[in-house]
C-alpha cells in the first residue's frame, strides 16, 4: 500500500508540465501558419500587382502603337494627296501656258484681221468718196492718194482732219449705213478742219462774195484736172 501510494503521489504532479508543453507547441505552430498564410498572401498580392502592371504596360504599349500607326496612315494619305495636288498643279501650268500662247496667236490674228478689214473699209471710203469727181472731198482724197508730195507743201491742209465719211466709219456696218442715210450724201462730204482760218483757206471769196476758183481748194482741184462745182460743206471741231 505504500510503494502504491508513492508512485500515485509522484504521478499526478507529472500530468499538468505535460499540458503546458502541450500548449506552447500547439500555440508555436499556430503562429508558424499564420506567419506561412501571411507570407503566402503578400506574395500572391505583389504577383497580382506585378501582372496588373505588366498587362496595362502592354495594353498602353500596344495602344500607342496602334496610335502611331494611324498617325503614319494619315502622313502618307497626305503625302499622296500633296503629289498628286503638285502633278495636278503642273499640268495646269502646261495647260495655262498653251492658253497664253493660243490666246497671243488669236489676238495677233484678230489684230491683223481688224487692220486688214479697217484698211480694207478705209480704201472703200476712199473710193466711194472719188467717184464724186467735182466735190472737194473728192478732190482732197485724190490730193492725199495720189498727190501726196505736192499736199504735203500745202499749209491750209495741215489743219484739215479729215472727211466726215472717213472719219465717221463704225465697227457694225449696218450702224455705218445708218448713219450714212441719217446724215446724207452732202455731210458725209463735209470736210473738218480744226481751225476757222482752215475753213478761211480752203474756200476764199471775193468783195462780192463770189467764190474765187483760182484760191485755196478751188485751185488745186482744177490745177489737177477735177474742178469743184459750187460750194462745198465744213465743219470746224472745238478744242481738238
Amino acid at each position: 500500500m505504500d510503494s502504491s501510494s508513492d508512485l500515485q503521489a509522484h504521478m499526478i504532479p507529472a500530468t499538468p508540465h505535460l499540458s503546458a508543453q502541450t500548449n506552447a507547441i500547439l500555440v508555436d505552430d499556430s503562429s508558424a501558419s499564420m506567419q506561412v498564410d501571411q507570407t503566402e498572401n503578400s506574395v500572391v498580392a505583389r504577383d497580382g500587382m506585378q501582372n496588373g502592371g505588366t498587362e496595362l504596360v502592354i495594353y498602353n504599349s500596344k495602344r500607342l502603337q496602334d496610335d502611331l500607326q494611324m498617325i503614319g496612315l494619315k502622313i502618307k494619305q497626305h503625302e499622296d494627296h500633296i503629289k498628286l495636288l503638285k502633278s495636278q498643279s503642273l499640268k495646269l501650268g502646261d495647260s495655262i501656258l498653251d492658253l497664253q500662247v493660243n490666246l497671243g496667236k488669236y489676238h495677233s490674228a484678230k489684230v491683223d484681221n481688224e487692220d486688214h478689214s479697217n484698211h480694207q473699209n478705209e480704201e472703200e471710203t476712199t473710193g466711194q468718196i472719188l467717184q464724186h469727181e467735182k466735190s472737194a472731198a473728192g478732190v482732197l482724197c485724190q490730193l492725199k492718194t495720189r498727190h501726196c508730195t505736192q499736199a504735203s507743201h500745202l499749209t491750209f491742209t495741215k489743219d484739215v482732219l479729215g472727211i466726215v465719211a472717213s472719219l465717221g466709219q463704225l465697227e457694225d456696218e449696218n450702224l455705218s449705213s445708218l448713219l450714212s442715210e441719217y446724215l446724207g450724201v452732202d455731210t458725209m462730204l463735209a470736210i473738218v478742219c480744226k481751225t476757222f482760218e482752215c475753213v478761211k483757206a480752203l474756200e476764199t471769196y471775193d468783195k462780192e462774195g463770189h467764190i474765187i476758183k483760182s484760191s485755196g481748194l478751188h485751185g488745186l482741184g482744177a490745177s489737177i484736172g477735177r474742178a469743184i462745182d459750187g460750194r462745198f460743206l465744213f465743219l470746224r471741231t472745238f478744242n481738238v
